[in-house]
């Protein structure tokens, strides 16, 4: 096994010499080359994000499909910064400067924060321009891309009968509860409790409050919250609770109710029936997601157009 593992570590590390030593670039976009250093840093970099270890990949075939997706997130970068260039939306140096100074405030010290862009397979200068290019594609895509985007109200309208399960609300129960323990098989311990649950119930009755009863004799983890038990819906709480929540009308007392925890006095403070939350309150995030939507569309077309009009090579495997 252990000779099997030495093996294809070295059949990748033979591949990882032959590519960074190869002759010329890694792929030429539109006549710019990128040099097959650039493709090797950020391809070890990913196999480190991932968690997977040089010692992972174990057949150069695997480290070759790395490979392959690292050249696809750079021809699509560089595609667009090319274009983003064609349309002068290209940032100055005092935005690169100041996205650049906040990501160093996010590292302990200068050292670290050189560290892990040399991780990244990038010196400082590329770094900058590295951020450079992604700033101008996000600014060219603000502005030149998403302010075209629209979204009719009839799309919004029929999206939102197409997906109307996902608009369901479920009948659900508000409730409180005042939990007393007791020891399984003794009778004495329940009757004490039901009997402190009773005096409990009667101090309510007379006008005292549930929460602040819950606070100071409530037995379960909700009772520091007043006995808050916020909504929930059917099947959620034990069989035995559920039913005599669902079961109450809102504003009233039930209990002792028996669970598996112990006794329960349980006050249903709001009992909502099913129903369908209604299109005014969910159109603006359904507007927001078709207009997301038509973004990603918009911009993988303009991505197509750009590679079918202009010249995008791979020699990293020839």
């Amino acid at each position: 096994m252990l000779k099997k593992g030495l093996a294809g570590l070295l059949l990748v590390c033979l591949a990882t010499v032959v590519n960074a030593q190869g002759f010329g670039p890694a792929v030429t976009i539109n006549g710019v080359e990128i040099p097959r250093s650039k493709v090797q840093a950020q391809a070890d970099h990913l196999i480190n994000q991932r968690g997977i270890g040089s010692g992972g990949i174990t057949q150069p075939s695997a480290y070759r499909k790395i490979q392959e997706e690292v050249i696809e997130q750079i021809v699509v970068q560089e595609l667009l910064w090319q274009e983003a260039q064609r349309r002068g939306t290209v940032v100055g140096d005092e935005k690169v400067e100041q996205e650049v100074a906040k990501l160093k405030s996010n590292f302990d010290s200068e050292l670290a924060f050189t560290f892990k862009i040399e991780e990244g397979g990038f010196t400082e200068k590329t770094f900058r321009e590295n951020i450079r290019q992604q700033m101008s594609v996000q600014h060219m895509i603000a502005n030149d891309i998403t302010e075209g985007i629209t979204v009719d109200d009839a799309a919004v309208e029929a999206f939102y009968n197409e997906n109307l399960e996902q608009m369901a609300v479920p009948e659900r129960v508000h409730a409180r509860h005042i939990l007393v323990k007791f020891e399984a098989g003794n009778d004495a311990s329940r009757a004490a409790a039901e009997k402190k649950l009773a005096d409990l119930e009667a101090q309510v009755e007379a006008g005292e409050s549930f929460a602040l009863l819950a606070i100071e004799h409530s037995e379960g983890p909700s009772g520091q919250k007043g006995g808050d038990l916020g909504y929930f819906e059917r099947g959620q709480m034990v069989k035995e609770f559920d039913d005599a929540a669902f079961g109450a009308e809102p504003g009233s007392i039930v209990g002792p109710v028996e669970t598996q925890f112990g006794l329960h006095l349980i006050k249903v403070e709001e009992h909502t029936a099913p129903s369908t939350v209604p299109l005014t309150e969910v159109e603006p995030k359904i507007r927001e997601y078709l207009a997301q939507q038509k973004l990603y569309s918009t911009v993988e077309q303009l991505i197509e157009d750009l590679r079918a009009n202009g010249s995008v090579q791979v020699h990293l495997f020839d």
